[in-house]
């Protein structure tokens, strides 16, 4: 019987949107308790959670791909997530690090996600448009040689699972 093998990096992606769904009306109750409420540009928010999930889907699916072939990646990817929280402004604002910096950071399309996160529900400063364009395009990149490799090692992913 065919499974479609895509469907297993897929709900990695999704399954944490739901608890992302669930976790936002208890940002939103919180906003309202501490009376900080978000500007018209709100509306974009949506954009920068499809952003992350595009980067996510797609890192997941190179990912996958090859933990069928190596072994080892599922015990390197603790190490990596311990990293980029740092290399994506998670614990400090993105223009406080000097520009020159702030164009290496924005080739991790997460740092684009905080920050336009953090413009659209928390009235911080608006994302760089270069800076954004540079993480969407690298985002959509990881997508399509994600897609790609995966697709490429498909029959070892059967095997394996």
């Amino acid at each position: 019987m065919y499974f479609p093998r895509l469907l297993l990096p897929l709900a990695g992606v999704l399954v944490p949107l739901v608890d992302f769904l669930l976790a936002f009306w208890v940002l939103i109750g919180m906003m309202f308790w501490f009376h900080t409420y978000p500007g018209a540009h709100v509306v974009l928010a949506p954009l920068f959670i499809l952003l992350a999930l595009v980067t996510a889907l797609g890192a997941g699916l190179g990912l996958a791909a090859l933990n069928a072939r190596f072994r080892d990646v599922p015990y390197a990817i603790p190490a990596i997530m311990q990293v980029l929280p740092f290399l994506s402004g998670v614990p400090y604002a993105l223009n406080g690090v000097p520009v020159k910096w702030q164009w290496l950071l924005s080739i991790n399309p997460i740092t684009t996600v905080v920050t336009g996160w953090r413009w659209c529900l928390l009235n911080g400063p608006p994302p760089v448009l270069g800076q954004a364009a540079v993480g969407a395009g690298v985002a959509l990149v990881l997508l399509v040689t994600g897609l790609a490799y995966f697709r490429r090692s498909e029959p070892r992913v059967a095997d394996t699972i």
